[in-house]
């Protein structure tokens, strides 16, 4: 039984942690990844629409361990939407009193099922270039062998909580341990551990050993691209987008290898997680002139319902759009991290992007709408 004095204690480990790892651009952007703490039968969990740079206590949302078991044993429709309601409202009742006006991560059943104390979840483009990776699932077993868990690409929710559920189930009832590091594909990884320090020592473990087969980064120095044509891409996209409308621009050299042509643009076409499709959009578009980014954004919002935040401009790199300048500079933080991602995943097989039916889950779904919005 945890005194008050003890569960002070993990909680300011947790903001400790939390913010530590939150502040390090190469492990997560924005308001990606989450983090947890167990205190007996209560788990504290970020608040969804968070973020772990700057969280406090009161950004984390106290759970009851013993009500978000309950969710595994239940059955729920097959129906995607309702689904996700139900076991989404069997989640919200599972929050303490007092807790009534937050609401936890979208991945909160994924941290109840480690029975370790601390939980540690982030998106690192250099762990992404394995778990978004042609080969990854073989490279992950030949790096790591049966000491981290792989999960395959599926939908995120109940679904994915209930396969890491088996999958957890069936790896302690085999080797006789909690499993304790979990690469889930095209997303991310969790860490678990009793000890904040044995986070860490976990996670740069897995990220040394992928990084030693590494064989080409992303460059993000400034290439040489067409300077006369940047103010006219600049006046275009503004008209078409809107005079309030924020424009950032990425003339990097990776961005420009990406936008020489319409084949090296479908390398990074589709999304590689669901970060990508919260904070960009799912699909970038691609222009060779000036003169073609009306129609194709024009084009764009009559398919999709929405405005792309990504535009691929040949010779001119990667302009990012959004009505400010935060959600202008995300965007391209994030297509940035694609990017990254993009080009790690070369060592390991080649890009394997989500699937357009994962994608168009996340689109819709609306635990991610919430999290886009905060």
């Amino acid at each position: 039984m945890y005194l008050k004095e003890d569960r002070i204690m993990i909680i300011d480990e947790l903001v400790g942690f939390s913010n530590f790892y939150g502040s390090n651009e190469e492990l997560v952007l924005a308001g990606g990844g989450n983090t947890s703490a167990k205190d007996g039968d209560t788990m504290y969990i970020k608040g969804s629409g968070t973020r772990l740079c700057d969280i406090t206590a009161e950004g984390f949302v106290a759970m009851s361990r013993s009500k978000i078991a309950e969710i595994f044993t239940k059955t729920y429709p097959d129906n995607d939407k309702e689904r996700e309601a139900l076991s989404l409202k069997d989640l919200m009742d599972a929050k303490l009193p007092g807790q009534e006006n937050k609401r936890p991560s979208v991945e909160t059943t994924l941290h109840s099922l480690f029975p370790q104390r601390f939980v540690l979840h982030l998106h690192p483009a250099i762990v992404n270039g394995v778990t978004c990776a042609d080969n990854g699932k073989e490279v992950a077993k030949e790096l790591f062998g049966d000491s981290v868990l792989w999960i395959d690409p599926v939908k995120p929710g109940y679904t994915l909580a209930k396969i890491c559920y088996d999958t957890l189930t069936e790896y302690k009832n085999k080797m006789g341990k909690d499993a304790d590091i979990v690469l889930l594909a095209n997303h991310g990884i969790f860490v678990s551990a009793d000890e904040v320090e044995a986070l860490g020592e976990k996670l740069y473990s897995v990220i040394a050993k992928i990084r030693a087969e590494v064989t080409k980064e992303a460059d993000f120095e400034i290439g040489d691209f067409e300077s006369e044509n940047f103010q006219d891409m600049v006046n275009e996209i503004s008209a078409v987008f809107g005079e309030d409308s924020i424009i950032t621009y990425e003339p990097s050299t990776v961005a420009l290898d990406f936008a020489k042509d319409k084949e090296s643009f479908n390398k990074i076409y589709l999304p590689f997680n669901p970060d990508q499709v919260v904070y960009c959009k799912p699909y970038p578009i691609y222009v060779e002139k000036v003169d073609e980014i009306r129609g194709t954004v024009e084009d764009y919002k009559e398919k999709n319902g929405f405005l792309p935040k990504i535009i691929f401009v040949k010779g001119c790199g990667l302009y990012g759009v959004d009505y400010s300048q935060k959600g202008s500079e995300t965007a391209v933080a994030l297509f940035n991290d694609a990017m990254k991602i993009a080009v790690f995943a070369e060592s390991f097989g080649g890009a394997k992007p989500m699937s357009p039916e994962l994608t168009d889950f996340i689109v819709n779904w609306e635990a991610e709408s919430y999290r886009s919005k905060q």
